[in-house]
């Protein structure tokens, strides 16, 4: 019998499977049950020397490997670490593999004296500490972001995982399910190709299902688990859509066993996990024919913006990054960091890569995005590098472009007001002054770029000395219909060109210094979207 045991402070136990702080519900235990979860082979007994445990694992068969030694917890220096060496420690620790040799702390750094490090396992042995490895009590030689960790594999799936059997390539094969501890098969019976797409997702191909019946691949195994599969397409897991007659359950026989060839990926797919619906979820590409992770340095709205666009959404409304903490973290590898899109291309894999396909990063820093749908009335969008610019036939006087880390853009909006000109002057750097005002059409004549999209339509600022653009409500939107043309602005102190000069300044003030355009990028600023416009031909 294995336990699951914590060695400090009073708890709770639930016999056999969990021991924690808190209060029982059912099966699981009230509290965050990722400070320690334990499993041992000495269940209702103390330690002994060489025995481990698995901490900060959000489940009990992942963490960072401890080990006891001298009447104590200690952790295990990744120096060397490999599967050999996480197989061994998930065979003593009661689980049939590894599915993962994990380093540099993945699970958080350490927080106990490192006793071991060097293990070099040959595959036989039966505990860690029959292992080689170098003698124990050497505690200077880790620091505390080199722990060495696992994932081992548990010891039985979760109801609904699916597989393929019999098939000659991994995208196609017998359906098989499992459900409470059996593996069985799904009847073809009301099975469409809604369902099949379903199932192809949830096994990783995203594009969906090319072809399912029942006569392409050999019988499954065990009994008849899924019968009339009812999805709508919008799922990612099969357990998320309707199963009539529960699992078990069926009017059908072993030869309509339902099998599939799902669409393979292609280099460059993109995909979205652990949101709360596919429009959001941490951002994951596929490379060298396997998914991969994202790091977030450099991640920002442009680069979120070409993810949305290329799975089909109008756009991005937040880029995510550091801890995870919308979408949480995986054990896929990460396959690249520092992503500079400028918001235009048509997949994440046309961006440029400042480091190619290399990263220094773990994965709590993977990059995830929010994509705004199509009945998106009121959003957040998470903006850096939001600048303004005036360009005009003088200093301080002219049209207001405006980039919002996807390249500048026109503004148009029919109410443009006062306040809202005293915003976009502050913005660009001039000073904030009651004698700011909006500009006349004929104020603003300067020469334009007829192929620059307008990227607002409405902005709406309250007037507050020294606010920012994306204090103020915008609408977004690359096109729309405009028949007012170009806002403009006269700052205070403003300077036009004499009489009979052409050309056209692009003129931004920081510190009241003229040149340059004026970058407010060290804060992260949310700007409130009120509507989105309708997508139909812009007015030059």
């Amino acid at each position: 019998m294995m336990a699951v045991s914590l060695m400090s402070k009073p708890r709770c136990l639930l016999v056999c499977m969990v021991l924690c702080v808190g209060v029982l519900i059912g099966e699981v235990c009230a509290v965050d049950l990722s400070e320690y979860f334990i499993a041992e082979q000495n269940y209702g007994r103390e330690p002994v020397e060489g025995n481990l445990r698995l901490v900060h694992g959000r489940t009990p068969n992942e963490g960072n490997v401890e080990i006891w030694h001298q009447n104590r917890w200690g952790g295990i220096c990744d120096y060397l670490w490999d599967i050999n060496d996480a197989n061994i420690t998930c065979n003593q620790l009661g689980f049939p593999q590894a599915t993962k040799a994990l380093d540099r702390s993945f699970f958080g750094d350490q927080t106990v004296t490192f006793w071991a490090y060097k293990y070099g396992c040959l595959g036989n042995e039966t505990r860690l500490d029959e292992c080689f490895h170098r003698p124990y009590g050497r505690p200077g030689i880790c620091n505390t972001q080199w722990g060495a960790g696992v994932i081992c594999e548990p010891r039985d799936p979760a109801d609904g995982t699916l597989r393929l059997a019999n098939g000659d390539s991994p995208n196609e094969g017998t359906v098989e399910v499992f459900w409470s501890g059996v593996w069985g098969s799904v009847c073809k019976q009301e099975f469409e190709k809604v369902d099949g797409n379903v199932v192809c997702r949830q096994l990783g191909f995203i594009r969906g299902v090319e072809s399912f019946g029942a006569d392409m691949f050999p019988q499954g195994v065990g009994p008849i688990i899924v019968d009339d599969l009812t999805c709508d397409g919008t799922e990612t897991h099969i357990t998320q859509c309707g199963l009539p007659n529960g699992p078990f359950g069926h009017n059908c026989i072993k030869s309509y066993d339902m099998g599939v060839v799902c669409k393979p990926n292609r280099e460059g797919d993109v995909r979205l996990m652990d949101g709360s619906g596919p429009h959001e979820g941490r951002v994951e590409i596929y490379h060298d024919e396997q998914w991969g992770t994202i790091c977030d340095d450099g991640w920002d709205w442009a680069d979120a913006n070409v993810v949305c666009r290329q799975l089909g959404y109008r756009g991005a409304i937040r880029a995510t990054g550091y801890k995870g903490e919308d979408f949480g973290y995986t054990y896929i590898p990460i396959h690249t960091s520092y992503m500079m899109c400028t918001g235009t291309e048509e997949g994440l894999i046309d961006c440029h890569r400042r480091d190619g396909w290399t990263h220094a990063c773990k994965h709590v820093e993977d990059a995830g995005v929010v994509c705004a749908t199509q009945d998106t009335d009121t959003i957040e969008v998470l903006q850096k590098d939001t600048r303004v610019r005036i360009v005009g036939i003088g200093t301080g006087i002219g049209r207001v472009e405006v980039s919002l880390g996807n390249g500048w853009g026109r503004v148009c909006d029919p109410d443009w007001t006062d306040n809202d000109a005293k915003t976009a002057c502050y913005h660009a750097g001039h000073v904030w002054g009651e004698d700011t005002r909006a500009a006349t059409s004929s104020e603003v004549s300067a020469p334009k770029d007829k192929d620059m999209p307008f990227i607002l339509s409405t902005v709406i600022c309250s007037g507050v000395a020294n606010e920012t653009l994306p204090e103020c409500e915008l609408t977004v939107s690359e096109t729309f219909s405009c028949t007012t043309g170009d806002v403009g602005v006269a700052c205070e102190g403003h300077t036009a060109l004499s009489s009979g000069l052409s050309g056209a300044l692009i003129g931004g003030a920081v510190g009241g210094g003229v040149g340059g355009v004026a970058v407010v990028g060290a804060v992260i600023y949310y700007v409130k979207v009120v509507k989105a416009s309708a997508a139909v031909s812009a007015a030059a």
